[in-house]
């Protein structure tokens, strides 16, 4: 028991010590995701960023990775973690994404549609979120069936390797473009928390009152 309790201390530490920076007033938030994680990518899109995003989204840039644990194969072809419908919908959350690259509100209205019952994409191999967000679904439809999409395919392959091999976790949550596991780890139960008291620490955003 005293063992057990020992870790609890020292893990409850380490995420008192994790700490988020702002850069310029500024954070960004790369989450790599593959869209049939139905437990830890959820629950963090739908309340831990969702959140933060709702409170802080004028000093926060979002990027999202549909990528996971995808692995290429040497025939062309994409073996996915949670079978075909992985793949399919991940790449389609590429292709909805790169529409959507200069407008952050409407990735994460995409993303937190995708990630909510009745997760369209994933289960019901559906254009619905797409549309939600005013997209053309035959542009949809081209990229997802087409070498188009093959260049978002590669992008994300390459984004995603080093979060994967070091963070080993998917949802993966890096902050700045820099890999910290500890982070990651923290901001998985408090990204509000770390967002509000790296913004505090720079007054010209004007950010106060934050609470652990």
């Amino acid at each position: 028991m005293a063992v057990s309790y020992s870790l609890l201390v020292l893990s409850l530490l380490a995420l008192a010590n994790a700490q988020l920076q702002a850069i310029n007033g500024r954070i960004k938030i790369t989450v790599g995701t593959t869209s049939g994680c139905g437990d830890y990518t959820v629950n963090f899109i739908t309340t831990q960023l969702a959140d933060a995003y709702e409170e802080y989204k004028a000093f926060l840039d979002i990027e999202f990775v549909p990528w996971g644990r995808t692995i290429q194969n040497a025939d062309g072809t994409q073996t996915c973690q949670f079978g075909v419908n992985d793949c399919f919908a991940n790449r389609l959350h590429r292709c909805v994404l790169d529409q959507l690259r200069t407008n952050q509100q409407a990735q994460m209205d995409y993303m937190l549609c995708e990630f909510s019952p009745p997760h369209p994409s994933f289960l019901q191999r559906s254009y619905e979120c797409a549309a939600a967000v005013g997209l053309n679904l035959v542009t949809i439809d081209v990229c997802v069936a087409t070498p188009l999409g093959d260049h978002l395919d590669a992008a994300a392959q390459a984004a995603a390797a080093e979060p994967m091999a070091t963070i080993n976790f998917v949802p993966s949550i890096v902050f700045n473009d820099q890999i910290d596991v500890e982070l990651h780890t923290a901001a998985r139960s408090r990204l509000k928390s770390m967002i509000c008291f790296a913004l505090a620490e720079v007054p010209e955003t004007g950010v106060t009152n934050c609470q652990i």
